[in-house]
């Protein structure tokens, strides 16, 4: 599974959730399962942030393959994060590579292209996007089968949902990915909430394919993300960590239903 987590704004829980599913999916690599790589494609790089991983410079992470198709992929990926899982961080100087590159026709395959080396190496790549829809998301969705997206009890997020399921269908119908939308999760639920019931009640009627999991609102994942362990592991027992779990469960589940193998 190639897995792009998007999101058309910030603040959803959109790296939590990335960060979180390919710390479960590598957790399973001991049980012969395949290992992980987590791919860092914001130029917040918050990803790489959630397992303790700063690149030193644009030439030691996706920025500066992004901007060299000669250098080795492998060379910046950095091995064992976390149990069964290696990550290829990001760099802030990401958004002006992928600037310069989408000029010169380049940005769409990118990602895709950097990637080509190492999927031999993994079962799964789990994709942290750009918190919008632009070029740099496209590139991330471009280089994956499989789209997932969060949403909150903001009714705002729920438009968001809406949005990124229109964007993969575009883009699908361009030819420009194959990638299916796998799911829909909920992320930060307070299910004593009026909005937040009212949201999944909108989004239920819309035909997008809502996932049952529901990722509660808890202080342990701000926490977690202090600690450089996402909270699976940091807090595995917890209400959230348990309900990441159950996620990864159901995002595999449907990829197997809706993506073709």
């Amino acid at each position: 599974m190639r897995l792009a987590v998007c999101s058309s704004k910030g603040g959803v829980g959109k790296t939590s959730t990335a960060a979180n599913l390919a710390a479960v999916l590598g957790s399973r690599a001991a049980d012969g399962r395949g290992r992980v790589l987590a791919v860092d494609a914001d130029p917040q790089d918050s990803l790489g942030r959630a397992f303790g991983v700063v690149a030193k410079g644009r030439e030691d992470s996706l920025a500066g393959l992004l901007e060299d198709p000669e250098a080795d992929a492998r060379a910046a990926v950095r091995s064992d994060v976390a149990p069964g899982v290696d990550l290829l961080p990001a760099h802030t100087s990401l958004e002006a590579v992928g600037v310069a590159l989408a000029a010169q026709g380049g940005l769409l395959t990118g990602i895709r292209r950097v990637l080509r080396p190492l999927l031999t190496d993994y079962d799964h790549v789990v994709l942290d996007t750009h918190g919008d829809l632009g070029n740099l998301t496209l590139s991330a969705v471009a280089a994956a089968d499989a789209v997932l997206t969060v949403f909150t009890s903001d009714p705002g997020s729920a438009l968001g949902a809406a949005r990124v399921s229109a964007f993969v269908e575009q883009h699908r119908r361009f030819e420009n990915t194959s990638a299916q939308l796998v799911g829909v999760a909920c992320s930060l639920w307070d299910r004593e909430g009026r909005a937040a019931r009212e949201v999944v009640g909108a989004l239920e009627g819309t035909g997008l394919p809502l996932l049952d999991t529901r990722i509660p609102l808890s202080r342990r994942v701000p926490s977690s993300t202090l600690a450089k362990r996402p909270v699976v592991l940091s807090a595995p027992t917890s209400p959230v960590a348990l309900a990441y779990t159950a996620l990864t469960d159901e995002v595999l589940a449907s990829y197997s239903e809706r993506v073709p193998s």
